[in-house]
């Protein structure tokens, strides 16, 4: 699978080779040459090596990743297996609050039957429940909310002596 090259490493003001670029972006050198010839990417080309100024290559790879962003419809999960924006299966979606304000909604891929989560707000709860049906779930309890021990934990403490015994 491809990876997505990451910009957070990249300084504007400073001025990049290919193989700068490449290592510092985690892909191959040839990726850079590429996108200079094919996709856009601009660079000094007059003299090698060529030289990418930082700010084009962070504005360049946030068009790239603008492009390939999708804003889903409230009612609709991203399936990770199909790579695709899909309403569930059946029209049916569970909602397990997290917090105070979110929650998640999981629910099936009509296509390969994968589960499919995303994080709602509370208060789009009701707009989804318009086109979906939703099932709201019981958070589980905090693990230092139990009430009940243990069956193994004992509560008796034996007697504990620091003198060696004498024999």
């Amino acid at each position: 699978m491809a990876r997505r090259a990451n910009g957070s490493s990249i300084k504007r003001h400073r001025i990049y080779t290919v193989w700068e670029a490449a290592e510092a972006l985690g892909v191959h050198r040839q990726t850079v040459i590429r996108w200079i010839k094919d996709k856009g990417l601009v660079a000094d080309q007059s003299k090698r090596p060529w030289l990418i100024r930082g700010d084009d290559l962070k504005n360049f790879l946030g068009v790239r990743r603008a492009r390939t962003r999708q804003r889903l419809a409230l009612h609709h999960l991203y399936c990770l297996g199909c790579k695709q924006p899909r309403e569930p299966a059946g029209r049916m979606a569970d909602y397990t609050q997290q917090t105070t304000a979110t929650g998640m909604l999981i629910a099936l891929c009509p296509t390969c039957g994968s589960l499919m989560h995303k994080v709602v707000r509370r208060a789009d709860l009701e707009a989804i429940r318009a086109k979906l049906e939703v099932t709201v779930q019981q958070a589980n309890p905090r693990l230092v909310s139990q009430t009940d021990p243990r069956s193994n934990v004992t509560f008796e403490r034996e007697a504990q002596t620091h003198v060696k015994a004498h024999l």
